[in-house]
């Protein structure tokens, strides 16, 4: 997942998200096989202003809008808890959405979308995939300015979430955000094991991978790559080798997104990420993308650090 989008508290959506999550997930099928994969999209910003019809939107209006938000994106996602803050935002008004509409096109968002998906399941075949797009408020500085117009998250296997500023260069920065989510996307698909904790170095490899995978398909400036100067990936890694087998929600929030209280820089851990990812792959035996995705994080690990995963 991209650097995330955090606007307002969400506490009661999240638990409503968690608990649908695990009822799609029994109600859902299995994937379609990657040979006929598709991608298709939905269109956040166009479904609100159907349900607001002209008009502001009432509550149980967005509550509507949000339920089929989670159908259409989330359901049947192994990472839709984490998906919540992407859920049409209900202080956003109907007035500012049709400007922010007004500024994007669908279809040129669609054509774009399209070859980098191709090329991507080229790259890493996977099944089929649904991408969700919605608008970002005027003043998301963040988004437009930090993000280059792009924030985005996976839901899980063919679920991938994304929220655009207009007004930014989104389409120069479209091809790398989803190579970026479709990897966590085919990760997801084939690798994921809910009964395996989840620890700092899977989410090191997990990101770095993506970024890798990502960069090596489309040029694009990821600050969140080169967060880091030597002195500062020197420092974040001493600080990281020692917690690499924690599974700690804080600790792996505060390595990967920063924590100006512990001293960890933003991005460190997508930096370090990414260069652990990137040393392995110039070392031999050589992987390919698919054998990358497999490997367990102690394959990307120095050679002189020894982890019990």
């Amino acid at each position: 997942m991209c650097p995330p989008y955090f606007s307002h508290d969400r506490k009661n959506l999240m638990h409503t998200i968690r608990r649908m999550s695990l009822i799609a997930a029994l109600a859902f099928s299995a994937p379609a096989s990657a040979d006929n994969a598709t991608v298709s999209f939905y269109f956040t910003h166009d479904a609100i202003l159907q349900q607001a019809n002209g008009e502001a939107l009432t509550a149980d209006a967005h509550k509507a809008a949000t339920a089929q938000w989670f159908a259409q994106c989330l359901a049947g996602g192994e990472f839709a808890q984490f998906a919540g803050d992407f859920a049409p935002d209900p202080k956003m008004p109907i007035g500012e959405r049709q400007a922010q509409v007004a500024k994007f096109d669908n279809t040129a968002f669609e054509q774009i979308a399209r070859a980098a998906w191709a090329k991507a399941n080229t790259a890493l075949p996977q099944a089929s995939l649904r991408i969700c797009v919605d608008l970002a408020r005027q003043d998301d500085a963040f988004t437009r300015d930090r993000m280059d117009g792009i924030v985005a998250v996976t839901a899980g296997a063919g679920r991938i979430v994304l929220k655009i500023h207009p007004d930014a260069d989104w389409a120069t920065s479209l091809p790398y955000t989803l190579a970026h989510e479709m990897h966590h996307s085919a990760w997801a698909q084939t690798q994921f094991d809910a009964a395996k904790p989840f620890t700092l170095a899977d989410y090191l490899v997990f990101e770095g991978r993506a970024d890798y995978f990502a960069g090596a398909l489309f040029e694009h400036r990821a600050p969140w790559t080169t967060a880091l100067d030597d002195a500062a990936h020197a420092a974040a890694w001493r600080d990281f080798s020692s917690k690499l087998d924690s599974a700690d929600p804080a600790t792996l929030t505060a390595a990967m997104f920063g924590s100006p209280q512990a001293g960890i820089p933003m991005w460190a851990g997508y930096s370090v990420g990414y260069k652990l990812v990137s040393q392995r792959m110039a070392r031999a035996p050589k992987l390919d993308f698919a054998a990358m995705t497999a490997a367990p994080a102690t394959e990307f690990m120095p050679k002189t650090e020894t982890t019990s995963r």
